[in-house]
């Protein structure tokens, strides 16, 4: 994963003229955006969730390790028909909310609207991004956590089927807090913004 600082992140975002939120006197209107790791490895948690705000003329920023590509379990067993979905980089506005992950805890949701994936179908293990297989729709694309504390290099291969997957639960716990204090402070409602680590080069 890689760590780059806020002047960076929004450099990146302002030249692909995406939208970078900031409220300066109301604290919490996050920016929530992921980095894909230029390897495309579907088996480590090498990808980067990069958080921030800014109040009262100060940027807040965190970094967390995360994978932003489906496990290798459903590359090797892709359950709909058109394949497993792998989350096109763009941004998404407005598209998640806080609600319930397969009706058991709170995460961040692709409830609110559409993100554009890949459909990967030939079962070779590797991540496969032709855009010929693009499907546009509510797939359930959400961001959630992973099944281990803090095993960034976990064996376990059935944690994401295309969401965006948190390794360590405790870094979760934090992030979600970060969104609740977002959603009572602008509304239930988030854009979520994947880049790529070649941007940054």
């Amino acid at each position: 994963m890689i760590t780059p600082s806020v002047e960076t992140v929004i450099n990146v975002m302002n030249k692909k003229q995406y939208r970078v939120y900031t409220t300066d006197n109301v604290e919490w209107n996050l920016n929530i955006i992921g980095i894909r790791n230029k390897a495309n490895s579907p088996v480590a948690f090498d990808d980067t969730l990069v958080v921030f705000h800014k109040f009262m003329d100060h940027w807040y920023i965190t970094h967390y390790p995360i994978t932003t590509d489906p496990s290798i379990h459903y590359l090797l067993h892709p359950g709909p028909k058109a394949g497993t979905a792998i989350l096109k980089e763009g941004q998404y506005k407005g598209v998640y909310t806080i609600d319930k992950h397969n009706g058991k805890y709170d995460a961040l949701c692709q409830r609110m609207g559409d993100v554009v994936v890949y459909r990967d179908n030939n079962k070779d293990g590797k991540l496969n991004m032709n855009e010929s297989t693009t499907q546009t729709g509510r797939f359930g694309i959400n961001i959630h956590k992973g099944p281990n504390n803090g095993n960034f290099d976990s064996k376990n291969t059935i944690y994401s089927a295309g969401c965006q997957v948190f390794a360590d639960s405790r870094h979760f716990a934090e992030f979600m807090l970060k969104c609740k204090n977002g959603a009572s402070a602008f509304g239930n409602k988030f854009t979520y913004t994947l880049l790529n680590e070649k941007d940054f080069e």
